[in-house]
């Protein structure tokens, strides 16, 4: 999740960040409000989409 009117931290890091996950095989998915500033968890929490995401991309060897 970033706001694309971030003006503290640059939609980049966000891009660069996903990229590097995936390119280790990673599941990782970037959404961008468009029109959210830094606070862009907000908009996150109150989508019923990022729970669903959370239980399908869980990792089983870290529950002990």
């Amino acid at each position: 999740m970033h706001g694309a009117k971030d003006d503290l931290v640059p939609v980049e890091e966000s891009k660069r960040m996903v990229n590097a996950v995936i390119e280790q095989g990673g599941n990782a998915r970037l959404t961008i409000y468009p029109e959210a500033t830094h606070d862009s968890w907000t908009e996150t929490y109150n989508n019923p989409d990022i729970y669903q995401w959370l239980l399908e991309n869980t990792n089983p060897t870290a529950i002990g």
